[in-house]
This record gives C-alpha cells, structure tokens and sequence, in this order.
C-alpha cells in the first residue's frame, strides 16, 4: 500500500508543478539531454551497469530479443567508453543510450527509444511519443532508482545463497 501512495504522491506533485508551467523545467536536464554524438550514427548502443545484477538480468532478456543485432552492448561497469559529455560516474548511475541518430538520452526516455528497436517491445516504444506517459515513466524510474541500492543488494544475496 505504501507503493500507491508514493506513486499518488508523486502524481500529485506531477500536476501541480504542470499547473505552475515549472514541470518543463524540472524535466529539461534528465527528459531530454540531448547530446549529440556524430561518431558510428546508425546504430542505437546501450550503456548498462553491468555490475548491477538488476540490470544484467534486463540487459540479457534484451539481448536475446536482439537477433538482428541492431543494438550495440556496452557494459559500463567493465569498461571505459568515451561518450560525449558524459562520464563514467554518469553513466552507471542511470540508464543512457545513444540512438541511431546519434542522440544521447537517458532514463524513461532511452528505454522507450531502445524499445522502438526490440521485437515485441516495439508496441511499448511507441508510447514514448505521449509525452505524459514519458513523464509519468521517468517519475517511476527515479523512484526505482532510489530503491535500487537495496534491490541491488538483494539479488547479490539471492545469487549467492544460489551457488
């Protein structure tokens, strides 16, 4: 019960900052960061913490739905990519893409653009052109990434008791 209240929360906090015209504002950092990478354009690749069990369980059912290989995978956590901007700290601590026009995004905004080029998900892409459903996602994404230390720790302790 407590879940529905923060996301009541949350959505009541969304429509009061529409009605004050600031919610732009609030968003322009984390909705649209719009880095331009004009390096490799035509192919959306993905940055994920692959030290974060979380998201290496995501990455992997991801990466089975890529059979065509449309999506580059680059595990920040074991590597040093150089993307525009951005550095490493940054880029583990949400979810980026850079899509294949060469744009940099990150949080609800890349997942809904990742999931224009996944089969069976591209239904679920297509809702990030409504820009509430975008807003409303990323509220929800910010949400779980303030849980996510504790989730991450434990599915650590799951995956070991497991071993």
């Amino acid at each position: 019960m407590i879940g529905v209240g923060l996301i009541l929360g949350h959505l009541s906090a969304y429509l009061r900052l529409v009605r004050q015209e600031t919610f732009l504002s609030l968003f322009a950092v984390t909705r649209e960061r719009l880095l331009i990478d004009m390096s490799d354009k035509g192919k959306t690749e993905v940055y994920f913490d692959g030290a974060c069990p979380l998201c290496r369980r995501e990455i992997s059912l991801y990466r089975k739905l890529d059979k065509e290989g449309v999506v580059s995978w680059v595990d920040v956590a074991n590597s040093h990519p150089v993307v525009s901007g951005l550095t490493k700290d940054e880029l583990l601590k949400r979810f980026h893409i850079k899509n294949k026009e060469g744009v940099i995004l990150s949080g609800a905004r890349a997942f809904f653009d990742l999931w224009k080029e996944l089969p069976g998900w591209k239904w679920l892409g297509k809702l990030g052109k409504y820009p509430f459903v975008v807003n409303m996602a990323e509220i929800l994404y910010i949400g779980f990434l303030r849980v996510r230390p504790f989730m991450q720790k434990c599915m650590n302790l799951f995956e070991k008791s497991k071993t």
